[in-house]
């Protein structure tokens, strides 16, 4: 990937003919891990990334903004790249409708609108990415009838370098097994986007005290931004540890130490798992609620799928105390996620998707 100015983007001089050009802000310190890992992967985009503010209240006012104002710019911006550019990846819906060059979606988060169905459909729409089978055979159930390319979720194995796991591995007591998980926020009833089950940690804390009152010298460790609420819920307590957000690569070299992680999420939010796919990048066998997200986790032997907190209690305690099937799912699960690491999937992405849909001189 090229990044490119705001001004080069839309008025620049001719490109060569082998160059993809991508339009999408960027949020500092914490964009879309796929996008932050993926993008900088593929050598022919000429990426054009106006940044947003790393300070929240400001961050959330630029944002408003740029979706307010969004069908206006990508006209005027997309219409001028279109006399420099002949293709386009787009990672949002709404410029499919502004550029009638021939372009790729990467549906990452689809909802399967009406307005979604009817941009997919346009004729420059060569094909689509999704991370599961399972949305590509949802879009052609509502009339999508374009090529589609599954590029899963994955995991930057390189990132978590030997230092930085030494630098983790200082928190882990030898005789203290670790349960653990990850997310951008943590946070319990009272709290605002509490009911977002991708950031309440509330029945994940239920489980942990039944989980530590079978596993004693069991530690959870917590990766992620606590709210006031939950630095509170917490403080003193010994058996869990807040480690704050952590740079991607901190957090990967933390994960490293779990000697189990856990996906406690109380529902199918229908987006693949980034999570698991870190997980199993890391050789760290994962417990989960059977959800079509975390299928992989079955498939491969990477963890353990249950359907109920009961179950979920055991199946955590089973591998705390359990070394032997620990390693062996730790085993399949690096084996599997070797798969996913993103410099396998970038190259993945080149050349099933740009080569095969937006090809040099097309």
């Amino acid at each position: 990937m090229t990044e490119v100015s705001l001004r080069r983007f839309a008025a620049g001089p001719p490109t060569a003919p082998d160059r993809i050009a991508l339009l999408s802000i960027w949020f500092q310190g914490h964009n879309n891990p796929r996008y932050a890992e993926l993008l900088p992967r593929l050598e022919r985009l000429d990426a054009c990334l106006p940044r947003l503010s790393d300070r929240r209240i400001v961050r959330g006012v630029q944002f408003r903004a740029w979706r307010a104002a969004r069908p206006l710019l990508y006209r005027a911006l997309l219409g001028r790249a279109r006399t420099r550019y002949r293709n386009l990846l787009s990672l949002d819906f709404e410029q499919l409708g502004a550029w009638d060059g021939d372009v790729v979606m990467d549906a990452d988060d689809p909802f399967y609108t009406p307005r979604e169905i009817g941009l997919l459909k346009r004729p420059a729409v060569k094909a689509y990415v999704v991370t599961a089978e399972r949305a590509a055979r949802r879009y052609e159930s509502l009339g999508v009838d374009k090529p589609w390319v599954v590029i899963p979720q994955g995991v930057s194995l390189r990132s978590a370098t030997p230092e930085l796991v030494a630098e983790a591995g200082v928190a882990k007591s030898d005789d203290a097994p670790v349960v653990g998980w990850m997310a951008a926020h943590l946070l319990t009833e009272g709290d605002r986007d509490a009911d977002n089950p991708l950031y309440n940690v509330d029945h994940l804390l239920d489980l942990w005290k039944e989980i530590h009152e079978r596993v004693p010298a069991a530690r959870l460790w917590l990766v992620g931004r606590p709210s006031a609420r939950v630095q509170r819920r917490l403080e003193g307590r010994e058996d869990v540890l807040l480690f704050g957000r952590l740079p991607r690569e901190r957090a990967l070299a933390t994960a490293t130490h779990f000697d189990v992680a856990v996906y406690p999420r109380t529902q199918d939010t229908g987006i693949q798992a980034a999570k698991v796919a870190e997980f199993m990048g890391l050789g760290v066998p994962t417990v989960s609620y059977d959800y079509a997200v975390t299928a992989v986790l079955g498939e491969t032997g990477a963890g353990i799928l249950v359907d109920g907190p009961r179950a979920f209690v055991d199946a955590v305690v089973h591998l705390l105390e359990d070394e032997a099937d620990r390693a062996r799912i730790a085993d399949l699960a690096r084996r599997a996620g070797a798969q996913l690491d993103w410099d396998v999937l970038a190259r993945r992405f080149e050349i099933e998707v740009l080569d095969r849909f937006l090809p040099p001189g097309s």
